[in-house]
């Protein structure tokens, strides 16, 4: 979230005493990750906003006195990751201790970051963004991976200190694996973290071609962390087919998982269950009664975002294609997937829903392929908000709850 501000005062405007002022106020997640000073607020001829202007440079100022003072790039690294991220963010200046998530950086934009830079040859990876946010800082553990011919890998570490059993989450349909980065901060001190990720989301080798090669080769770099089990492993919408895989695997090789389900209708319901399309037109029918704005509102914006899916094939950014050709190839091996039973254990949690029976068939579904037993924890929120402030409090201690140390 970006705020646009004008000061009465412009000499004395300052963000840096508006943001600890605003965290006295008001919950984090309401604070917004930049805040630029403007010179004036642009209108339209009726006087109401023009937000199409607030994007311009001509409008924005970023005032010395709201930020640090814009350091310069120290070495070619430094310089090539300050276009980078001009560009991808679309803000100018960037000084090389500007924070990427505070000026306005997220989830997908780390992902297109990342992507470019790796075309021109800097090797920068999500441990290092998880670990340093500014470019001062990123070019220091480039320059020393460098040194030490460090490669990218599976593998995404969140936390590496602790001697509980580590936590593996599983990326999403998404691909990437940077909503998990709160878990850190809300999980309790002890047990290391890592997040695993895709082969192809950085032009980093070819798209794996089943659930069950994935499965095979995540298990395989999980096991170089862990080599004995029982297994944590996290699973969340697409992922929830590999934690299913890897459970088989596992078994195969005398192990035992602890598969912890984030609340979500995909698979096995969907999959294997030839009711669920009706129960879920049902669910749609009872809440468009109840609220028709709201159910057509959720109906039409879920359409959006396929639509976004679609377009972004043509699109002329290699990083979007590429994502796109990622997340088109993880709902292709999703469907295709097979599902088995096993005899690992389930640690489900669920929120409410608009519907009861829907938390009913997700448990029944899980029963079915989960020999070892499914179990039930109940935490707020809502599917898309699980990662975030202030839902990622609840479940945090839900996912707490259900480890294996």
């Amino acid at each position: 979230m970006i705020a646009y501000i004008k000061y009465a005062d412009k000499e004395k405007a300052t963000t840096n005493k508006l943001k600890p002022f605003l965290e006295a106020k008001i919950p984090n997640y309401m604070i917004p990750s930049s805040i630029h000073p403007l010179a004036e607020i642009p209108k339209l001829p009726n006087g109401k906003l023009d937000k199409s202007k607030l994007r311009k440079n001509d409008f924005v100022h970023t005032e010395k006195s709201s930020r640090t003072i814009i350091s310069k790039p120290k070495n070619s690294i430094e310089s090539e990751l300050v276009k980078i991220w001009e560009e991808t963010l679309n803000i100018a200046p960037i000084g090389t201790n500007d924070n990427f998530f505070d000026i306005g950086g997220n989830s997908i934009l780390s992902i297109q970051v990342i992507s470019k830079a790796r075309r021109k040859n800097i090797m920068l990876s999500p441990n290092q963004l998880f670990e340093k946010q500014t470019i001062s800082g990123l070019s220091q553990l480039i320059l020393a991976a460098e040194k030490e011919k460090k490669e990218w890998d599976f593998m995404a570490v969140l936390r590496d200190e602790g001697e509980k059993k580590p936590l593996f989450c599983i990326h999403s349909g998404g691909g990437h694996v940077f909503f998990y980065g709160l878990l850190k901060k809300y999980l309790k001190i002890g047990r290391p973290i890592y997040a695993v990720q895709p082969k192809g989301l950085y032009n980093s080798g070819e798209l794996h071609k089943s659930v069950k090669e994935m499965s095979r080769e995540y298990l395989n770099a999980i096991r170089e962390i862990q080599p004995k089990g029982p297994y944590n492993i996290l699973v969340y919408c697409f992922s929830t087919s590999v934690g299913n895989e890897m459970a088989i695997q596992l078994e195969e090789m005398g192990e035992k998982i602890n598969i912890v389900v984030m609340d979500t209708m995909a698979s096995p319901w969907n999959a294997t269950d030839a009711d669920s399309m009706k129960t879920r037109v049902r669910s749609f029918l009872k809440r468009l009664l109840k609220n028709p704005f709201k159910a057509i509102k959720t109906f039409f914006t879920e359409r959006v975002y396929l639509l976004e899916s679609f377009l972004a094939k043509f699109s002329d950014n290699p990083e979007k294609k590429q994502l796109e050709a990622l997340k088109s190839n993880l709902r292709k091996i999703s469907v295709n997937y097979d599902w088995k039973a096993h005899n690992g254990k389930v640690s489900l949690i669920i929120t409410d829903k608009p519907d009861s029976r829907f938390n009913e068939h997700i448990i029944k579904s899980w029963k079915r392929f989960a020999k070892g037993g499914v179990s039930t924890y109940n935490s707020k929120g809502h599917h898309a908000t699980l990662f975030e402030e202030p839902d990622i409090k609840y479940v945090s201690k839900s996912i707490d709850q259900c480890l294996i140390d």
